[in-house]
């Protein structure tokens, strides 16, 4: 009579490869999902930095030196740069097509300057002076 103990050996070298086979599995999609979380959050402080620069620039009206002042970053007459410990943002004027209506575009970056998030923000101007509410004098 023949013993049984290799086929039960065969048996248990079958079930650690399969244990191993799915362990290895949950590793990689352990690995993506932290990747991926890594990657929303990067994209999450953009959005953050992002609305910052936004709602500052419409709080000054549209006057990006006093933005700069407030918020930080500088102004060279023709856009506004901050950086942060590995984003960049930068706002640059952009014409609405309308006399009292102030546009401009918010771009993050990443320390690799690969586009994270962009906004596109509006503000109402003020007047000149000499002028009503209503655009007749």
């Amino acid at each position: 009579m023949r013993s049984k103990a290799p086929l039960a050996l065969m048996e248990q070298v079958i079930m650690i490869l399969v244990f191993a086979l799915a362990s290895v599995l949950c590793l990689r999609v352990f690995l993506w999902s932290d990747q991926q979380s890594r990657s929303n959050e990067a994209r999450d402080q953009a959005v953050i930095y992002a609305e910052s620069a936004a709602e500052t620039l419409k709080a000054c009206g549209g006057d990006y030196e006093q933005a700069a002042a407030s918020l930080g970053g500088f102004w060279d007459g023709t856009r506004w740069t901050l950086s942060y410990d590995s984003h960049r943002v930068t706002v640059r004027s952009e014409d609405s097509g309308h006399a009292l209506l102030g546009q401009a575009l918010v771009t993050v970056t990443d320390a690799g300057g690969s586009p994270l998030f962009t906004l596109q923000v509006c503000w109402q101007e003020d007047a000149p002076s000499g002028q009503k509410e209503g655009g007749h004098e």
